[in-house]
């Protein structure tokens, strides 16, 4: 009986040094990174794109890693049009309190996201079929769940709008203010809409730019 106590604590002290071990090696590489995107990429930004990223951390490699998608990404934000923001634009994304002060949807600035961000991971899509000069209704919902606070879904309860996981955000969004469902062929028991993969599906966006090198 004591041994087996001993073997799992031993087992759960390694476990706890791993974890540490790998967010203290991500947060080193994070800061001697200098990534960010062009001036001509910036002008190519419009209200309501999304931006998709693999982020630092255990939990984003995790993330991406049990995808397995075409590209390796962890997180999807939403563009909103500011003069006042660095860059033109701020982001307004949902994430836990494991990466921010609090759960659920909030903004952020543009240079800290693209610092969030590891290297040749970040693209940007555009949602397609709509009017141009309506997109901006994406940015501008993201704001109202913002100002209501949304909390994070830890549960990832798609059936559930309460609370919000990140790509349920702009999922949400875009299904009630233009009737598109970009998750509706993925409503199944693998709950594959918790896959990015729609996000760059050419039947609803175009890609404006992808610096991710998987492929």
């Amino acid at each position: 009986m004591r041994k087996g106590l001993i073997t799992i604590l031993v087992f759960i002290a390694a476990f706890v040094l791993f974890l540490a071990t790998y967010d203290f090696r991500s947060e080193q590489k994070q800061q001697l990174e200098n990534y960010d995107l062009s001036a001509e990429e910036y002008a190519m930004l419009q209200d309501g794109d999304l931006i998709l990223r693999n982020g630092y951390g255990l939990v984003s490699d995790a993330i991406a890693n049990s995808m397995n998608e075409e590209f390796h990404v962890s997180h999807v934000a939403i563009l909103l049009k500011s003069d006042t923001a660095s860059h033109g634009f701020r982001i307004i994304h949902c994430i836990s309190q494991s990466l921010s002060e609090w759960d659920g949807v909030q903004e952020q600035s543009f240079p800290r996201f693209t610092k969030d961000s590891q290297r040749n991971s970040i693209m940007v899509v555009r949602l397609k079929g709509v009017p141009d000069s309506s997109r901006h209704l994406i940015s501008q919902k993201a704001l109202e769940y913002m100002d209501r606070r949304v909390p994070f879904d830890h549960s990832f309860d798609i059936e559930d709008s309460s609370h919000l996981y990140c790509s349920e955000l702009p999922w949400l969004i875009i299904k009630n203010e233009f009737g598109i469902d970009i998750f509706k062929d993925k409503m199944n028991e693998q709950k594959d809409h918790m896959k990015f993969e729609s996000f760059w599906n050419p039947d609803y966006f175009e890609v404006v730019f992808n610096h991710n090198t998987r492929r």
